[in-house]
């Protein structure tokens, strides 16, 4: 997978552009140079069009950049995505069948902003970026034994979504733009 697969649209979970600036999840600086990556290749963000998403992003990460008048890298790749880059809105309907097999998966109520986040991505037949091991990636510990999370959101929505849909890490998505 190379541009093609993230070239003109992806999501983004919000825990990604979070890691940016925390050493532990992005030691090697691979956050940057995916953001980086994906700016000069004019990736557009996929949003909801009821602003779910835009309003997580708002809630955790936009209103500390306002307040703030950083001018380090980190700064500088987020403003671009919140203030610059294109956001292509997808309409989200949250009863239709794609949304209903994501949400056999994912279930628990308080993840709702996880199914919109896969919702999209996968409506689009786009990648989602999620750093979030235990709600999107992997799933908790309590589904031991099971597949990931991530193999049975692709099961679970295989005839609901075009080809190209995929869920990769920001490590992942990293590795694979470099090839």
């Amino acid at each position: 997978m190379s541009k093609g697969a993230l070239y003109e649209s992806v999501a983004i979970d919000t825990n990604v552009f979070e890691h940016l600036r925390n050493p532990q999840e992005n030691p090697d600086q691979h956050i940057d140079g995916l953001l980086e990556c994906l700016i000069r290749w004019q990736t557009e963000l996929l949003v909801d069009d009821r602003n779910r998403i835009t309003g997580e992003y708002n809630d955790r990460i936009t209103q500390h950049l306002k307040d703030s008048d950083e001018i380090d890298n980190a700064a500088t790749l987020l403003r671009y995505w919140f203030i610059y880059a294109t956001h292509r809105q997808v309409e989200l309907k949250l009863n239709d069948a794609l949304m209903g097999s994501i949400k056999t998966v994912i279930h628990e109520p308080s993840n709702r902003t996880d199914t919109i986040f896969v919702y999209v991505a996968f409506k689009e037949g786009r990648i989602l970026i999620s750093n979030d091991k235990d709600d999107i990636v992997f799933g908790p510990s309590s589904e031991g034994g099971r597949s990931s999370r991530r193999t049975r959101l692709l099961n679970a929505t295989k005839r609901r979504r075009p080809n190209g849909s995929d869920i990769l890490t920001s490590t992942e998505a990293s590795s694979h733009i470099a090839n």
